[in-house]
């Protein structure tokens, strides 16, 4: 599918998100539309193959500058697996 489809589903609201990821956003203080404007505006800085699908590490900027990094696993409904920041392993 790819980051320009996935952007397009994510700013329809057809996406998916794990307890994982809604967790560490909650300990990050990072809130999903700021989540979703990094994966809608954002660059992909990494992309690799796994079972059942790819899956992207996209970095994108929040209000207040500082980027975080979403990684999205690209399949039929796009799914956000974690959000952290790009210092931060995933």
């Amino acid at each position: 599918m790819g980051r320009r489809q996935i952007a397009k589903m994510v700013e329809k609201g057809d996406y998916e998100m794990t307890k994982h990821a809604y967790n560490q956003m909650i300990a990050r203080n990072i809130f999903i539309k700021q989540v979703e404007e990094a994966v809608i505006n954002g660059r992909v800085v990494n992309k690799w193959s796994e079972y059942g699908g790819d899956k992207l590490a996209i970095v994108g900027e929040r209000y207040n500058g500082d980027n975080i990094k979403i990684i999205v696993k690209d399949c039929e409904i796009p799914k956000i697996i974690t959000v952290c920041y790009p210092y931060e392993e995933d």
